[in-house]
C-alpha cells in the first residue's frame, strides 16, 4: 500500500523533471542548429568574398 502512496505522491515531482530534461534537449538542439547555420554562412562568406582574408585564410603577409 505504501508504494502506491509513494508513487502517486511523486507524480508531479516525476513529471516536472521529465519536462525539464524535455526542454533542456530542445534547447540543446536548437544551439546545435544554430551554431551549424553559423557555421554555413561563414563559410558562404568565405568563399564569396575572396579578396577579403580572415584571420584564420591570411594568404598574404
Amino acid at each position: 500500500m505504501g508504494i502506491h502512496y509513494n508513487h502517486k505522491s511523486k507524480e508531479g515531482d516525476r513529471k516536472m523533471q521529465k519536462e525539464l530534461k524535455r526542454q533542456m534537449k530542445q534547447k540543446a538542439r536548437k544551439q546545435k542548429k544554430m551554431e551549424i547555420e553559423q557555421a554555413e554562412l561563414d563559410e558562404l562568406e568565405r568563399l564569396t568574398r575572396p579578396d577579403n582574408p580572415t584571420s584564420t585564410d591570411k594568404t598574404t603577409v
